[in-house]
């Protein structure tokens, strides 16, 4: 790599990290009330409530998982790349099959979507950052914040009493700054950083997982035995 190019990339992973400072200053207000909303429910607590809630986190966390390996074998121009990302374009499937039982088929086909162009957004982004394309990475990162608004309305319209959009927002706000700030410690070399904001990123897929179950187990309680 040469030096020009390691300094576009070092004024590139500034630009991200002032992005990711500015998401997540936006999103704790409305991350608090993420965590307020998942309090307020009903523990998942008979079998088949806890069965979604375990394959819900299974999901998220292989969510972040994939991703970060994705990052890494974009970044490092690695020849798994190819083979990563179509596991973790796989999981964003797995992640719409998992409502499918509850808001059916198109719906499950629709958040399955929203979700492959969040990933492929985040390549994107990965892929102007090597470039050294500012104006490029900008453009992703705006069209990466409309994609997660997609995201969230829709998941409001399936379940507008438990899955408020202010809160959606904020989750979503959060995993964007989360994952923004994973891209920037691995191309800065912060390996030390990088390794306690994937724990941070994996700790917040984990709510995120909880709070969908949680709004579905209070939408539909009589499918899991709760009255």
């Amino acid at each position: 790599m040469t030096r020009t190019t390691l300094l576009s990339l070092t004024t590139l992973s500034a630009v991200l990290a002032a992005v990711a400072a500015f998401t997540l200053s936006g999103g704790h207000a409305s991350a608090a009330r993420t965590q307020t909303m998942h309090m307020s429910m009903s523990p998942a607590t008979t079998p088949r409530a806890i069965a979604l809630r375990m394959n819900m986190r299974a999901l998220w966390e292989d969510h972040v998982s994939w991703t970060r390996m994705a990052v890494i074998s974009l970044i490092q121009n690695s020849p798994d790349t190819q083979a990563t990302v179509a596991r973790l374009l796989q999981n964003q499937a797995q992640i719409g099959a998992a409502i499918k039982p509850y808001y059916g088929a198109a719906a499950s086909r629709q958040l399955a979507s929203l979700l492959r162009q969040h990933i492929l957004i985040a390549a994107d982004i990965v892929a102007a950052a090597k470039k050294g394309d500012k104006a490029a990475v900008a453009h992703q990162e705006a069209v990466w914040h409309a994609n997660a608004d997609q995201i969230s309305r829709f998941l409001n319209s399936a379940n507008p009493r438990f899955w408020k959009l202010g809160a959606l927002k904020g989750m979503m706000y959060e995993h964007l700054g989360l994952t923004t700030n994973e891209v920037v410690d691995y191309l800065q070399h912060k390996w030390a950083a990088d390794v306690h904001v994937y724990d941070e990123i994996n700790a917040q897929a984990l709510q995120m997982a909880d709070m969908l179950t949680a709004g579905i187990v209070a939408q539909f309680p009589s499918r899991f035995g709760q009255s």
